[in-house]
């Protein structure tokens, strides 16, 4: 398995790079909740992949996926909480002026990219007409 160590070494330097976006937006500033932030995920991307026919709208999907992503996170807090706080239109539009919530956002691209890409091939293997 030493074919692997480099793989894992890219992989960890890009999840290190990421890492201020996920802890300040997908966690409590000291930890990632990776089961929530996947489960939201998973979910987003495999309707997506559902919807996907060719391989050749990936980069559309990737984007509507996130966009998606970004407008749960804002309305999930006010469906739990009651509605009661509303929502400010100015500190959202600001968090796209922090290097964090962008990090955020490309983690996000990239796990969209990827996980979309894998549901599809699971779909072509499992629905070989569509």
């Amino acid at each position: 398995m030493e074919f692997m160590e480099p793989v894992i070494g890219y992989f960890n330097q890009g999840l290190d790079f990421f890492m201020p976006g996920l802890l300040a937006h997908a966690g409590d500033g000291a930890a990632v909740n990776w089961m929530e932030l996947g489960i939201q995920l998973g979910v987003i991307a495999l309707v997506l992949a559902l919807l996907m026919r060719e391989i050749g709208g990936i980069i559309i999907f990737t984007v509507v996926g996130v966009i998606i992503h970004v407008i749960v996170d804002v309305v999930m807090p006010m469906v739990r909480g009651g509605g009661g706080e509303g929502f400010d239109i100015n500190a959202f539009i600001s968090q796209f002026t922090q290097t964090d919530y962008l990090l955020y956002l490309g983690a996000l691209a990239i796990g969209y990219f990827v996980g979309i890409i894998i549901l599809s091939i699971l779909k072509g293997l499992i629905f070989r007409g569509d």
